[in-house]
């Protein structure tokens, strides 16, 4: 999810653009993206502007895009129709705009032509990522409540990541609990003390 999005701003189409640039990511590395790590704490890694490693055979044009798909400033990214077009520019013939007219193919950047196929060449096991998920990893829907002002301000503060952990644990896991309670009661579902 978007990092503003976790910070309780509406969705918008930027949003999108930084979850297309996660699965941008996903393509080089075979692997989701944090999947060695537990996601408890990853939310407030990700709005202090963490984003995963880039993979070393990624042609530098990937890595341009992908960068500004997620892009902490979401006026910053790009729309979809103008990643649409750089990646159309890759596939298909170039066109020179002063002279309006298509580039032979003799003129194409040997070097992308070159990064690409090695790109589509290199094999996922030699980007050193570990593929077996982290156990409190979380690929599921479910709840995350960052409208509350107690979590934007450890969002907001700029303690170091273990204290912010803890603290948001601490909130996270009250506020949950007690939205897990609530919907369990309001569903009808039986409990121990029902």
């Amino acid at each position: 999810m978007a990092p503003e999005f976790l910070r309780g701003k509406p969705y918008t189409l930027a949003s999108d653009m930084y979850s297309f640039s996660m699965i941008m990511w996903e393509f080089t590395s075979g692997v989701p993206p944090f999947n060695d790590r537990a996601h408890d704490q990853l939310s407030i890694s990700i709005c202090k502007g963490e984003r995963p490693e880039i993979i070393e055979s990624t042609p530098q044009c990937y890595v341009d895009i992908m960068k500004k798909c997620w892009d902490e400033d979401s006026l910053k990214r790009p729309s979809a129709r103008e990643v649409s077009d750089i990646i159309t520019s890759w596939i298909f013939r170039p066109y020179d705009e002063v002279n309006h007219e298509e580039i032979s193919n003799d003129k194409i950047s040997e070097e992308l032509k070159s990064n690409i196929m090695e790109f589509i060449n290199a094999p996922i096991g030699n980007n050193n990522l570990i593929t077996e998920s982290h156990p409190r990893a979380c690929y599921t829907s479910r709840l995350l409540d960052f409208t509350s002002k107690k979590v934007n301000k450890i969002l907001e503060d700029n303690i170091d990541d273990d204290k912010s952990s803890e603290k948001l644990d601490e909130v996270v896991e009250s506020e949950c609990l007690d939205y897990i309670v609530d919907n369990m009661e309001s569903l009808d579902i039986k409990t121990d003390k029902s």
